[in-house]
Formats: C-alpha cells, sequence, structure tokens
C-alpha cells in the first residue's frame, strides 16, 4: 500500500540525487506518487516507470501531465528481466514492492543493471512488523499485527513482511556500496489519515484471509480488535505508529 500523502515519496526523490535532466526509474510505481514527488523536485528529469497494472499507470499518466521532462510508463511484470537497457539510468527507486516477491534479490540484481556508473539506488519498504497499536488487549493486538505481517494475499506471489530489515543486506549483496541506511517513523494518536487507513487495510486483509482459513486469527479476532481500536480512539487512547526502512546504495 502506498498513498500519495505519505512523507516517504518526498523522501526518495530527495536521496535519489537524480540530475537536474538525468533519468529516475520507479520500479513498481503504482499510481506515480514518487515519480510525482521527483517530477516536483526537478521538473526536467526523464521519468520512467513500470508496473504490472495497467489502471495505476493510467492514472500516473493522469497525475504527471504537466511534467515538463520525458515521461515513459511501461506495463511490466517485475518477476522477470526488465525491459530497459543496462546503464540507462542515474537513479532507480522502489517502494514497498519486494515484499511480494519470492526472489526480490533478482529485482535488486535487475537495478543495479540499470544505473550507470555512480548511479544511485533507493529502496524503501515498511516492516510491517513495526507496527504498534495502544488500545487493544496485548495479547490479541500481538496476535493480529503479527498474522497481518504474515499475510499473504491472493494477489501476491509472496509475503514477507519483515522484508525491510532485509534491505541492507540485500543491497549490500548486489555488489552498491552501502550508502545510507535509515527508518522513517510515522506516528498519530488520532485514527484519522494514514493511520486509519492503514488499520482498515488491516482489518480488510485478515478477515479476507480467515475467511479463506489462510491466517492464524478469526474473523471474529479481528472484529474484536478493530472494535478495540475504534473505541480507543473515541477515549483518546489511541496510538500507531510504523516504520518504513529506506536504504541507498551506490554503483562505483
Amino acid at each position: 500500500m502506498s498513498e500519495p500523502d505519505e512523507p516517504v515519496h518526498a523522501v526518495l526523490a530527495e536521496l535519489s540525487q537524480v540530475p537536474a535532466d538525468g533519468t529516475l526509474v520507479d520500479l513498481g510505481c503504482g499510481t506515480g506518487p514518487t515519480l510525482a514527488a521527483t517530477s516536483r523536485r526537478h521538473p526536467r528529469a526523464r521519468l520512467v516507470g513500470l508496473d504490472r497494472s495497467a489502471a495505476a499507470l493510467s492514472t500516473t499518466r493522469t497525475h504527471l501531465t504537466g511534467h515538463c521532462g520525458g515521461l515513459q510508463l511501461i506495463q511490466a511484470d517485475l518477476r522477470q528481466p526488465l525491459p530497459l537497457t543496462d546503464a540507462c539510468a542515474d537513479a532507480v527507486v522502489s517502494y514497498n514492492v519486494l515484499e511480494c516477491l519470492t526472489d526480490p534479490a533478482a529485482l535488486v540484481r535487475e537495478a543495479v543493471r540499470l544505473l550507470k556508473p555512480e548511479g544511485t539506488l533507493v529502496l524503501a519498504h515498511v516492516d510491517f512488523d513495526s507496527i504498534m497499536v495502544a488500545g487493544p488487549p496485548a495479547d490479541l493486538d500481538r496476535r493480529v499485527c503479527h498474522a497481518f505481517t504474515d499475510d499473504r494475499q491472493p494477489w501476491m506471489d509472496h509475503a514477507n513482511g519483515r522484508i525491510g530489515r532485509a534491505l541492507p543486506g540485500l543491497v549490500a549483496a548486489a555488489g552498491l556500496t552501502l550508502h545510507r541506511t535509515e527508518t522513517l517513523t510515522a506516528t498519530s494518536t488520532v485514527l484519522t489519515g494514514h493511520a486509519e487507513r492503514r488499520l482498515a487495510d488491516m482489518r480488510r486483509a485478515l478477515l479476507s484471509s480467515a475467511a479463506r482459513g489462510t491466517t492464524t486469527v478469526t474473523a471474529a479476532e479481528v472484529t474484536d480488535w478493530h472494535a478495540a481500536v475504534q473505541a480507543a480512539a473515541r477515549d483518546r487512547r489511541f496510538f500507531f505508529s510504523e516504520s518504513v526502512v529506506v536504504t541507498v546504495g551506490r554503483r562505483t
């Protein structure tokens, strides 16, 4: 899940250090929030977005209608070799994609192939095992949060909700110089915005998995957990946080 109002997109655009008229490739661009953030920062940069969803790419094109630099959007299966030439990019970014891939290292290697000498790779991912919620009983909350970390929806080939903490190792194993790693933590004491959307997404995903019998919690437990979250918000006892791991590698 990647939302346009998440601060991480501006951070990715900054850390990519793409030249003003350089080329940035976004792997799994979705509806284009990172490309849009890059466009605002570098309006003459050439932007390339790859995603498997034609609908998402159509939305991206609409959002970037006014971009002054070149724009190329490609429907692609990120499990396969990428349809781009070697050393075509000054920077490659990818956010909240790798957890869904059976072989995330293969996509990282492909990203490295696309980089020019001195190019920059920026990987970022929510580490879903970092989610903290105040409100539900502790044991129920642990079980629900851990179940969501391990949850695999039908559209996912794979699920690794702890992939965030693996990013530095993936970058190093791909032969890049590990330049920077940091965590960005989103927090909220009110059930609105990103916190509300994330917890509602957890509820929907786990209810779906409970109906299929593919998770460790029951539908009743998920419903009780979400009701406790809402009660805590009404009583001003609510707290939410999650961390995004951001790793920057350089091709030297």
